[in-house]
């Protein structure tokens, strides 16, 4: 199309040129006209250009052989003009002298002859007059078509190359019409000379704007650019010969003004060409670079950008966008997608399908992901599915449209698939794409292990902060002072783990002689547990104070912990009366570590009577039991984060241990033994991290 554009105005001078020298050449103007006439094949070549670019359009991709139709008139009308001069010398054929043998019996032939002949001579007039408006139609409906397609444009680059161009193409269709159809369709007379000059002039637009487009936007991905050097060396040397001109010249006025020559003055004519010309070069340079510089399209400037970006985005679906809409603009593909690992270890896509989103999801163990994983370089999307069977992972890959799949490997590690699809323009991957795609390739491969390290400290984060909420209420709902009487004395301790493993212990004075004692284990971590914590505290101390037998208290918390939560939601509790006045303690235990009760002897037991762990069932029946204390008594009451802690060899510390130091160590008051405990336990585990609360409670009678 480029070709037959700049052939018309090369074979307009050369005609012009003939056309003086004819006489002296002796040359047939009329036959180099006639062939010249191959230039208007330009036109159906404009037209089929249309369909097919930006995109292709439907009544190409479903009848491919409806193109030759476009040239069928230019074809006829080419071969037209060649047979045939002008009407006269068609209607010369009638002067055909006939035998007077054979005149009688031909002449109703002739007859007829010379009828078609003169239909012939008018309709070869009217041809010849009116072709041009078929050329002008060919013309507006490509405009009308590539302005649909240039409507229909997403990628910014090809939306300045589209629009460029059809400019271009709309200024050269009006001087074509002054040139060509103002003179037959009105009685406008102009010169052969203008209609060659407004011809030229309108087929070097159509044909600039194109050429400005390649040069400027890499118009169709051209990649032969013209070379800035080559430019600057033009206009360079255009500069110097300007220099020379002005020179001469001002040499001459001077001289004229003064009368004779002065041998300084070439010298101040140059000391002031050689200030000049350093600036006047700086600012040709500056003006080629804005016109000539690379653009977005230029895979220097895209790594730079992208490479720099790619590495500091740190959210995967911004990460996303950024590499398909850069690489879709700046290599003009018809769709890039990018195939990532999720949680799972399974690889998926989002795009767009029918105007919705869907995803598509390929096995980490599947036939598409391990043939990715033996590959090093990016392979196309034919080779990929020749070695996979017919399989819904390969309908899923068709519904991408890719054409090049890249390997997004980093450490041996494969983190994702880059899927290129087809260039809009149809030309293949140059040198620069491979090299632009071969970095990139390790360096998004990177930034999406960057990511996944990135969201796994935002999880770690919120993991910690959501564990110092936790622990934040745990405090808030720990009693803040341990009461006291004139015959018991209690201790507690509660010392939270790193991980919040809900631990709750309780003192409620219901009177002057009774306090309730309770102590749990919430099930969960975080602010789930705390919040389940929270509930249990506030249930407890509602229904203490309803009821003062453990057994009615421990159903109605069962009762609201059931029907409040989901059945995973569950703690170990117990809870006790402790009467000050006759000594004694009533408990109900629901599923709780068994407290230990010593007597002043020595021998000891557990406080076991209840029922299950609350939160479970529903309206469960609890038992409860009524111990004597005397004087000397200790009741222990403890969580499994005493007992389960564990040592360099991964022993637990025991609650048979925990019963021996009970028994067996001669203490004065409750502290003192808690205090021992701890530092027994401490011991034992070598300074080890625990991963539970430790809770423990010491009351004993005085």
């Amino acid at each position: 199309m480029i070709f037959l554009a700049a052939l018309a105005p090369i074979m307009g001078a050369f005609g012009l040129l003939i056309n003086k020298m004819s006489t002296q050449l002796r040359l047939d103007i009329e036959l180099f006209k006639r062939i010249f006439l191959v230039w208007e094949f330009f036109f159906p070549q404009l037209l089929y250009f249309s369909l097919i670019f930006p995109r292709e359009r439907r009544c190409v991709s479903s009848y491919p052989r409806v193109v030759y139709f476009l040239y069928v008139p230019h074809v006829f009308h080419f071969l037209v003009v060649l047979l045939f001069r002008g009407p006269e010398s068609i209607m010369s054929l009638t002067s055909t002298q006939l035998d007077s043998q054979f005149g009688i019996l031909l002449q109703p032939l002739m007859i007829v002859f010379n009828l078609f002949l003169s239909t012939l001579s008018l309709f070869y007039e009217f041809h010849i007059n009116f072709f041009a408006l078929i050329n002008l139609i060919y013309v507006v409906a490509a405009i009308i078509i590539m302005y649909r397609g240039y409507q229909e444009l997403t990628t910014l680059r090809l939306k300045r190359q589209v629009g460029l161009v059809l400019w271009g193409i709309r200024v050269s269709v009006g001087l074509y019409a002054i040139a060509f159809l103002l003179p037959k369709l009105f009685p406008v007379r102009t010169s052969e000379t203008v209609t060659y000059f407004l011809t030229i002039l309108a087929l070097l637009i159509g044909a600039g704007s194109i050429a400005w487009a390649i040069i400027k936007y890499q118009f169709l991905d051209i990649s032969q650019k013209i070379s800035r050097g080559f430019i600057f060396s033009i206009c360079s040397g255009l500069l110097l010969a300007v220099y020379i001109i002005i020179y001469d010249q001002s040499k001459k006025i001077i001289s004229a003004i003064i009368g004779f020559q002065l041998p300084i003055l070439e010298v101040l004519l140059i000391i002031f060409a050689v200030i000049l010309f350093q600036p006047a070069l700086s600012g040709i340079r500056y003006v080629i670079d804005k016109l000539f510089g690379r653009d977005k399209s230029d895979y220097r400037q895209v790594l730079q950008i992208l490479s720099h970006d790619i590495l500091t985005i740190m959210d995967l679906d911004q990460l996303k966008d950024k590499i398909t809409t850069t690489l879709t603009e700046s290599m003009m593909l018809e769709n890039v997608h990018l195939i990532i690992e999720n949680k799972n270890g399974d690889f998926e896509v989002s795009c767009e399908r029918s105007g919705k989103s869907q995803i598509y999801k390929f096995s980490r163990n599947g036939e598409f992901i391990n043939l990715i994983r033996k590959l090093d370089r990016p392979t196309g999307y034919d080779e990929i599915i020749s070695h996979m069977s017919e399989n819904q992972e390969a309908e899923l890959l068709n519904k991408l449209n890719c054409y090049l799949l890249m390997p997004l490997a980093h450490r041996g590690d494969l983190n994702g698939i880059l899927c290129l699809g087809n260039k809009l323009t149809r030309t293949s991957f140059s040198a620069e794409d491979a090299t632009l795609l071969d970095v990139l390739s390790d360096q998004i491969a990177i930034a999406l292990e960057n990511i996944d390290l990135y969201q796994e400290k935002l999880e770690k984060q919120h993991i910690e902060k959501e564990i110092s909420v936790a622990r934040e209420i745990q405090k808030m709902l720990l009693p803040y002072q341990i009461p006291q009487g004139k015959n018991f004395e209690i201790s507690a301790m509660n010392i939270p783990s790193k991980e919040v493993g809900g631990d709750y212990y309780d003192f409620i004075q219901l009177d002057q002689n009774h306090i309730g004692v309770a102590i749990g284990d919430i099930s969960g971590k975080g602010i789930p547990g705390a919040m389940l914590m929270s509930n249990l505290q506030a249930t407890l101390r509602a229904s203490a104070w309803q009821a003062y037998e453990p057994a009615e208290v421990m159903k109605k918390i069962n009762n609201q912990i059931a029907n409040t939560t989901s059945s995973e939601k569950f703690a170990t509790f117990f809870y006790g009366i402790l009467d000050s006045k006759k000594v004694t303690f009533t408990f109900s235990n629901a599923g709780h570590n068994y407290p230990i009760f010593k007597k002043r002897s020595g021998q000891y037991c557990h406080l076991t009577e209840g029922g299950l762990v609350i939160g479970v069932k529903p309206d469960f029946e609890y038992s409860q039991t009524k111990i004597h204390l005397d004087h000397g008594d200790t009741l222990v009451f403890y969580t499994d984060g005493i007992t389960e802690a564990l040592n360099p060899n991964v022993e637990e510390f025991g609650e048979q241990q925990l019963i021996n130091i009970i028994v067996n160590y001669l203490y004065r008051s409750a502290e003192e033994l808690r205090n021992h405990i701890y530092e027994e336990m401490i011991r034992f585990t070598q300074g080890e991290s625990q991963y539970d609360d430790l809770t423990l409670i010491v009351l004993q009678i005085l």
